[in-house]
């Protein structure tokens, strides 16, 4: 599962831009998230985090309707490995499935393919691929930053290349073309098989094989979201029309969880479609495996998905499913209607006309007036993200890690939860929401009451802590600060605005708070030059059930320029301990001791204090008395794909029309 700013992104970055940017930086390989090294059912979950969940009895399940809701952004394209939106994952999630699906509560399961298991797992690190390698030049870009010239996906790159390379210098790398000579003599770091499921039919009629499954993840190189790919995969084969095999680059704790559900698409896609085609405003229809086809598509206004009467599934094809036989084998409506209203005040006024069933992202007094109603349910879930501040650590005077800690400490976590989210989201105490908290820490509860005073608001400390910042860096206070955020989330600017007037009210603090259209301001965000321009940036993730992603994403110099490491963020004892924390076989055959490395990357990150955390998510689903048996998904990305059906929790959705 993708981390990204929760809303939308435009278009997103290509894997030469993302190398023309880490080159510069001497960016590492490796990257990380969770996953359960299991054979097929289960595995790396957590408490269900559905509060108040509710069940369905399948005798009373109506079938047939049109289920309408709607998102707050136009989808960026409907190609998915191109796609780093949020919201337009919602509606990929209907039509596309992989290989594995999961469960509220993180728990991993076969789904495309019938079963999988990780046949061996051995240690391997870069350095092991050098003599597989190939070379290629660094070159020089027009705004000087040096990348590795190459249109090839970059798999490994060898640990002694230089770590400040310049034009004409040379780099040797281990690209796509040359890893499956290293898988054939052994050097890997795990091997993963699937056996898919017979008789599994696409959109289009074609049915699905292993060819299908290996061009799918080929689709991914040079990719928007390549860089989280390509951190763990080495190499994919068929073995035949039904067995995939599957390596991994090293012993990656999280390689199932983050390589196990890319979307998996015909041939006529894969053979016929360049990277970024298939989507209707180009004229293509996207095409998958899911129980919801594309039927109508009006940019900037709806989309309209119908139920693929030839969809696959039945309850019976997998021995994990513990429900009734009665259980239906797919979603109980026959459309879902997702309209485009950006505005949370229109999505909610288009609830309460009957113009749609379903609303999320609405403001926190919103959600509190639903809840106090009749004819409508809130159905609020744990989230998978966070709201957090990210600070110009490259620039003075935020270089100073006192004066980064000072501000944390000037946040008023506990009011911004009590005032502003109404209760409906909780301080981010520590930087992992609780949702990942069973594989990112060993006792959640311990870790939080141990660090929770890293985030405690304090102006005492918060002045002690500017003064000798200032008087360090022998510099003139108030210091001018430029804090931005997104214009269209009315808690956010909220939030921010408390922040500013929070830092004003001491003599180190001259804050002005500047808030842009969310594209606009995303845009921005992933620029190349944000960094330069020294000023706070604060944004939301929207993330999943691993805990390496939260600590990467915002922090890694992998994800420079992509998200979400806007301010060139390089922590060099914190990129090591998340190395330490996902890969090697010690921590792929030791959940506890991963557990203890990543307590310590947490304790890290609130002493380096380069972001600056505020709520963590809950997100609401609202719905009308017709809507039963509706229960939110904790990332934004599925809430509604889950909603609908998932046979690991006995989720169905119907209409009682």
């Amino acid at each position: 599962m993708t981390n990204v700013p929760e809303d939308v992104l435009p278009d997103g970055l290509s894997r030469r831009r993302l190398m023309q940017s880490a080159a510069g930086i001497a960016a590492a390989a490796m990257a990380g998230c969770q996953g359960d090294g299991g054979s097929g059912g289960g595995g790396g979950g957590s408490i269900d985090p559905v509060q108040d969940r509710v069940e369905v009895t399948p005798s009373e399940i109506q079938e047939g309707g049109s289920f309408r809701t709607a998102v707050g952004a136009n989808p960026d394209t409907f190609e998915f490995a191109e796609s780093t939106s949020a919201q337009a994952s919602i509606m990929h999630n209907l039509i596309f499935e992989g290989l594995t699906t999961t469960s509220a509560s993180g728990e991993i399961y076969s789904w495309l393919a019938e079963s999988y298991e990780r046949v061996d797992v051995q240690e391997a690190s870069p350095a092991d691929y050098t003599d597989y390698m190939t070379t290629a030049p660094y070159a020089e870009g027009e705004e000087g930053a040096v990348f590795i010239d190459t249109d090839k996906q970059i798999v490994i790159q060898d640990p002694d290349n230089p770590d400040s390379p310049s034009g004409g210098d040379e780099a040797r790398i281990l690209t796509v073309d040359e890893a499956a000579d290293a898988v054939a003599d052994g050097t890997y770091g795990m091997h993963f098989q699937f056996q898919l499921h017979e008789g599994v039919t696409f959109h289009n009629g074609e049915e699905m094989t292993a060819d299908n499954v290996v061009a799918s993840y080929n689709r991914l190189q040079n990719s928007s979201l390549s860089g989280q790919v390509y951190d763990s995969l080495l190499h994919i084969a068929a073995d035949g029309d039904y067995t995939v095999d599957l390596y991994a680059q090293t012993p990656d704790a999280a390689a199932i969880r983050e390589l196990g559900e890319f979307p998996i698409y015909p041939s006529e896609i894969t053979d016929n479609l360049e990277l970024g085609q298939m989507d209707p405003r180009q004229g293509n229809t996207p095409l998958g495996t899911g129980p919801f086809q594309l039927a109508e598509f009006a940019n900037e206004d709806f989309v309209r998905f119908t139920a693929f009467e030839d969809h696959w599934f039945e309850t019976g094809m997998k021995d994990w499913f513990d429900g009734p036989s009665e259980f239906p084998n797919g979603p109980a409506v026959d459309e879902v209607d997702i309209s485009i209203i950006p505005s949370d005040a229109q999505r909610s006024a288009a609830l309460q006309n009957d113009e749609i069933d379903m609303a999320f992202g609405l403001t926190a007094s919103t959600l509190t007036n639903y809840q106090e109603s009749d004819g409508f349910r809130t159905a609020p879930t744990n989230g998978a993200g966070y709201t957090f501040m990210q600070f110009p650590v490259r620039q003075e005077p935020w270089t100073n890690a006192k004066l980064r800690r000072a501000v944390n400490k000037l946040i008023p976590r506990q009011t911004i939860s009590d005032e502003i989210f109404q209760g409906w989201e909780k301080p981010a105490w520590v930087p992992l929401p609780p949702l990942a908290a069973g594989a990112g820490s060993t006792d959640y509860d311990a870790m939080v009451e141990n660090l929770q005073s890293y985030n405690t608001y304090d102006t005492e400390e918060a002045t002690q802590l500017a003064q000798e910042a200032v008087d360090e860096m022998g510099i003139e206070t108030p210091i001018e600060v430029t804090l931005e955020t997104n214009s269209d989330n009315d808690d956010r600017v909220r939030t921010v605005e408390l922040i500013a007037e929070s830092m004003n009210q001491t003599e180190f603090f001259d804050v002005t708070v500047n808030t842009k259209e969310f594209l606009t301001f995303i845009s921005q965000l992933l620029s190349e030059n944000y960094w330069e321009e020294g000023k706070l940036a604060f944004i939301g993730l929207s993330g999943g059930f691993n805990p390496h992603g939260y600590a990467k994403s915002v922090h890694h110099p992998d994800n420079f320029a992509q998200c979400c490491n806007f301010q060139n963020i390089d922590i060099q004892d914190l990129n090591q301990q998340l190395r330490e924390a996902r890969y090697g076989v010690d921590v792929v055959e030791d959940a506890s001791l991963r557990a203890e490395r990543y307590e310590t990357v947490w304790e890290t990150i609130l002493e380096q204090n380069a972001n600056s955390y505020g709520t963590h998510s809950t997100l609401v689903g609202v719905v009308n008395d017709s809507v039963k048996g509706f229960n939110t998904y904790p990332s934004t990305q599925d809430v509604v794909g889950y909603a609908m059906y998932n046979a690991p929790d006995q989720q169905v959705t119907y209409l009682d029309q």
